[in-house]
């Protein structure tokens, strides 16, 4: 599985096999116009990223590593604001 993240114009850490399958999850999911800014991550971006955005605090790491691995789960993150989280890189 590969991870993919989304910066314009919504916010989106997508999990998908190939480059084609996350623009179609990001396009049916997150925003129909498509993605303006994105990139190819590590896992272990991926997985930072995923569990910091759940409360690292207050979240049990095996629950959040059974999310993160959940087959079915292919949206791991979306904002609701133009922009969303800023770019990291």
């Amino acid at each position: 599985m590969k991870y993919y993240e989304f910066f314009a114009p919504f916010y989106a850490l997508v999990k998908a096999p190939t480059k084609q399958k996350a623009m179609s999850i990001y396009k049916k999911r997150v925003w129909e116009n498509g993605p303006d800014d994105w990139r190819e991550c590590s896992r272990d971006y991926a997985l930072m990223r995923f569990a910091m955005d759940h409360h690292p605090a207050t979240t049990d790491i095996p629950v959040t590593l059974n999310e993160f691995t959940d087959t079915d789960a292919d949206v791991l993150i979306v904002t609701c604001q133009p922009g969303g989280l800023q770019n990291a890189n």
